[in-house]
């Protein structure tokens, strides 16, 4: 997007420290051998999961749009497809929008960085937060 004048590291460290918040919830004692019990789980889930809608959302249907369409429209596209998927896992449709501004974030990443890795790295660790919440199980 033509309004970004935030130095790459910059922009990938606030990324990185504001998908690691999701972590806070999962900090106490008492769930420690909740966590113990679902890590292999949440780790190839979150791995396998992320790699996959990255793929699919930001490297196959972003950079197809982006050439068809403007980079704008492709965004918004591809974040709004990206969260109304989410209904077909049974979230509700007003979260499953709210999904879209993860979405919109991912694909930030990718134009800033010129590569899908960290859009991944980022989902990898929003789905690693996800599972150790409870809410994918």
């Amino acid at each position: 997007m033509p309004f970004h004048t935030i130095k790459l590291s910059t922009f990938l460290l606030i990324g990185l420290f504001g998908s690691s918040t999701i972590f806070v919830s999962v900090l106490t004692p008492e769930k420690i051998s909740y966590l113990k019990s679902i890590v292999i789980f949440a780790i190839l889930f979150a791995i396998l999961n992320a790699t996959l809608e990255e793929l699919i959302w930001r490297g196959t249907m972003l950079s197809s749009l982006k050439r068809n369409v403007s980079t704008c429209y492709a965004v918004l596209i591809t974040s709004i497809g990206f969260g109304l998927l989410h209904i077909s896992i049974g979230i509700p449709v007003i979260i499953s929008l709210l999904f879209s501004f993860g979405g919109f974030f991912y694909a930030m990443v990718v134009l800033k960085s010129k590569s899908i890795y960290p859009s991944i790295l980022f989902h990898i660790i929003i789905n690693l937060g996800m599972v150790f919440n409870g809410w994918i199980v």
